[in-house]
């Protein structure tokens, strides 16, 4: 999957994916695909590195299937995250500190899942008439709960949510 991704990347990007993206391509999709296995959703259709429209930004993967209650199309837009620490930034709810960044803080995760859940609802027509089709998570899936639990400290909504490690068992109830 890796290198079919790699070659896709080079194709639609017009360079190649850099080292630390393949090693993150590589530590973190075996760990959604799993994560859809044991949820039950061997079938569900996956987008890896889903380009915004109009923009440069890449969400990790939107998982495109049915919803099954409802019947209706769903997707979800997944952040994921292989942190094991982060530490918050001082007077800035929406950034973060991560030691592999240096002094550079990044985006909290929920409000870069609910930015892109914003971007694809009013870039994506069809999602007019399904205001309740498209969700969001940020999954932290090497984090544990007592070192990234305070992230829960930003509020979640039912278009972006938070799911680490020690909450896997939600994060498969969710999907």
């Amino acid at each position: 999957l890796v290198q079919k991704l790699e070659q896709q990347f080079s194709f639609s990007m017009g360079h190649k994916a850099s080292a630390g993206e393949v090693r993150s391509w590589s530590a973190s999709l075996p760990v959604l695909a799993q994560d859809l296995c044991d949820a039950g959703l061997e079938q569900v259709e996956v987008l890896v590195e889903h380009r915004l429209p109009l923009s440069s930004k890449r969400i990790d993967a939107v998982l495109a299937g049915v919803h099954p209650a409802t019947g209706r199309p769903s997707y979800v837009v997944v952040e994921l995250k292989q942190w094991t620490h982060a530490q918050p930034v001082p007077d800035a709810d929406d950034l973060v500190q991560i030691d592999a960044y240096g002094n550079h803080p990044v985006l909290h995760p929920l409000e870069q899942v609910r930015r892109y859940v914003s971007f694809l609802e009013q870039f994506t027509r069809s999602l007019e008439e399904e205001p309740d089709a498209l969700v969001g998570a940020a999954y932290l899936h090497n984090g544990d709960e007592r070192d990234l639990g305070w992230l829960r400290d930003a509020p979640e909504t039912a278009k972006a949510r938070l799911f680490t490690k020690s909450w896997r068992g939600a994060w498969i109830e969710f999907l």
